[in-house]
């Protein structure tokens, strides 16, 4: 899953991904003397310097943690129960997306279910149902298979954009420039199984493309603003 700053548009209703960094990296306790009191946002424990409630170890001192994050008062912060970091240094974020090759490289849980495919995998849920809103963040329900899965969002999705450039790489490599100016998935009209998940192609005229959108966004089963629904 990739990191991005998410914006709200009129079509879509993306679920913000974007939390608080929490830029602890590990680092030793400091020995107490009289000529070396403890830093900011540390006390005094024995003889050793550790971190306050709700900081991590970070730089040369103790950073405030995320909400997504638990203090440590002698390493970085640490994500709370639930969460995991896709990357080195990333946010805490729930365990779908996490990239596998079997199940047993998914955490136990939820997300325990290693979804190939081709040649990569990643950790998601199974059994959802798409009318309950069942799946993560911007994952979203197919239901189209045997067995019914959390499929993850492309790559991009829902990224602020002012050019076209600034999509380039991603799969959602559209910027949708008149309104809330984020990268979308568009060109669904040729291939409407490009939407993940239960997202719909609507074929809107009034922008001159196709675009990706979730179900929750169709007005009585019609495309906003007067677009045109492909079927898959």
């Amino acid at each position: 899953m990739q990191d991005s700053t998410r914006t709200r548009s009129p079509w879509l209703r993306l679920v913000p991904v974007a939390f608080l960094l929490g830029l602890g990296t590990s680092g030793a306790g400091c020995l107490y003397d009289s000529d070396d009191r403890c830093g900011e946002n540390q006390r005094l424990d024995g003889k050793q310097c550790v971190c306050e409630d709700g900081y991590g170890r970070g730089g040369d001192g103790c950073v405030q943690c995320a909400e997504t994050e638990d203090g440590n008062p002698v390493g970085p912060c640490q994500c709370k129960v639930g969460l995991i970091r896709l990357a080195e240094g990333g946010d805490c974020v729930e365990a779908a997306g996490k990239e596998c090759e079997l199940d047993a490289d998914c955490p136990e849980g939820e997300f325990g279910t290693c979804h190939v495919e081709g040649d990569t995998g990643y950790c998601t849920s199974v059994d959802c149902a798409a009318e309950a809103g069942d799946c993560p963040g911007d994952f979203a329900c197919n239901d189209r298979v045997e067995t019914p899965f959390c499929e993850r969002p492309p790559t991009g999705l829902g990224t602020s954009c002012s050019e076209q450039e600034d999509c380039e790489g991603f799969e959602a490599s559209y910027c949708e420039t008149l309104s809330e100016k984020v990268c979308l998935m568009a060109g669904c009209a040729d291939d409407p199984s490009i939407c993940h998940g239960d997202w719909v192609c609507c074929d809107i005229g009034l922008i001159g493309a196709s675009l990706c959108i979730p179900p929750s966004e169709l007005d009585g089963g019609s495309c906003p603003v007067g677009g045109t629904l492909v079927p898959r």
